[in-house]
């Protein structure tokens, strides 16, 4: 999910200042590359990781102790694994489903247009001099092409065939239909994305420039061309895969054959687009080391018989990820802090200290509070912090816990007793 939402945001950024900086650029091959560069990089940019940065966020997070239950009556303290705690479909599960829903269908949208092209493209075709294919038909077809095969009404043909098949002749030799393809995957996979739909929008966009420009290159009439296709944009059938004649741009088509050539040095805007990609690779450097910074290294289970005879079976675990400093807090140590007696003893001590209080109890109020500390290097804790509130007396308890703890045996790195940064989840439940 951290993926998709980092591509995407690259993807807007980009896009954003293509629109504003490079669309009115008659140097539509470098355009066209332009935003094939950008699908490729937002593709890419989320998997970009460079250390140090998000550090901060790791820094904060300091090592895991899992989340601990407060209920409001018997049993009092339960401590729980994230894994134990979740049951049934979760949000991120329904978005996940709706995701790959949306993913599947456009996909087979894409299968069908794709389908289409190639059994309308298999009609009894000849062969032009340059190698593409043309394939006239009977129906009422705008002209478009898909791949090396171009398709055409036999109307079209006797009125304004030269035009046309040079027009798709230069989708032929471009490549275009790759493009497309291209554009309709990425699109697919983020079918939720505005930014992917406009830039496949501004790809056909360019793509029918290159065209016109090679149609003009040719020496044919300007004011003929544009006369044919004010006609052509009157038929609107074609396979959604293919590069068409009559696409809906023909206002832009027209205003871009009337405008002069841009200056060489218009290629240049295209530097603005650097302090977008920088803070994108910012933004996916700090998701990333926040999300993979935590791996599992040991899970404890202890059991509990309370004074009524119940017994509770719950789990500590110790969640640690790569090493950090930063001259002062430790994240994880070669050693360690130990809590007197152990991760039993630690729960014991929660288990016994955690009280749900009374107000809280009877306005029904209940969440989740994330408290920090640090086990300082003569094992006493120091600097608790509630980092997410939920309500004044649920935050003070969490606080009066964990403040209230004994001195810990204090963390060694390197056989040096440093400071470690501890946070602990306080699930308050009705």
């Amino acid at each position: 999910m951290t993926y998709l939402i980092v591509s995407a945001l690259s993807l807007a950024m980009m896009l954003m200042i293509y629109r504003v900086a490079m669309t009115r650029s008659t140097y539509h091959g470098f355009n066209r590359f332009v935003l094939l560069a950008s699908l490729a990089l937002a593709a890419i940019i989320p998997l970009v990781h460079f250390e140090g940065i998000g550090e901060r966020a790791a820094r904060t997070a300091g090592v895991l102790i899992d989340e601990i239950t407060v209920y409001a009556g018997v049993p009092e303290f339960t401590a729980q694994t994230a894994a134990a705690s979740t049951g049934g479909m979760g949000v991120m599960d329904l978005l996940a489903i709706v995701y790959l829903a949306g993913v599947v269908f456009f996909l087979i949208r894409i299968a069908v247009g794709t389908v289409r092209s190639e059994i309308i493209c298999h009609g009894r075709a000849r062969t032009l001099p340059d190698g593409s294919r043309l394939v006239l038909t009977d129906k009422n077809y705008a002209p478009f092409s898909w791949r090396k095969t171009i398709v055409m009404s036999r109307t079209d043909f006797e009125e304004n065939g030269d035009v046309i098949i040079t027009h798709e002749q230069a989708h032929v030799h471009l490549h275009h239909s790759a493009d497309v393809m291209i554009a309709q995957l990425f699109c697919a996979i983020q079918w939720f994305n505005p930014a992917a739909w406009m830039l496949k929008r501004n790809l056909l966009e360019v793509h029918e420039f290159e065209a016109d420009a090679a149609v003009l290159g040719y020496g044919y009439d300007s004011t003929r061309y544009q006369i044919c296709l004010l006609r052509c944009a009157l038929q609107t059938r074609y396979p959604v895969s293919s590069n068409s004649f009559a696409h809906c741009f023909t206002k832009k088509r027209i205003v871009m054959i009337k405008t002069t050539n841009s200056n060489p040095w218009v290629r240049l805007r295209v530097l603005l687009m650097l302090p977008a990609l920088a803070f994108s690779v910012i933004v996916s450097s700090a998701c990333k080391s926040d999300i993979s910074e935590p791996e599992v290294q040991d899970v404890t289970k202890i059991s509990i018989v309370d004074e009524s005879g119940n017994k509770e079976t719950a789990e500590v675990t110790w969640n640690v990820s790569t090493p950090k400093e930063d001259g002062e807090v430790f994240m994880v140590v070669e050693d360690m802090p130990e809590f007197p007696g152990g991760t039993e003893a630690l729960l014991e001590y929660l288990r016994a200290n955690f009280k749900y209080p009374e107000r809280c109890k009877q306005e029904k109020i209940q969440g989740r509070v994330l408290v920090t500390f640090v086990v300082n290097t003569d094992g006493s804790v120091c600097d608790p912090e509630v980092v997410k509130s939920v309500d004044p007396e649920l935050d003070a308890e969490a606080l009066r816990v964990i403040s209230a703890m004994p001195a810990w045996k204090p963390g060694k790195q390197k056989g040096k007793e440093v400071r470690v940064k501890y946070t602990v989840p306080v699930n308050f439940r009705l």
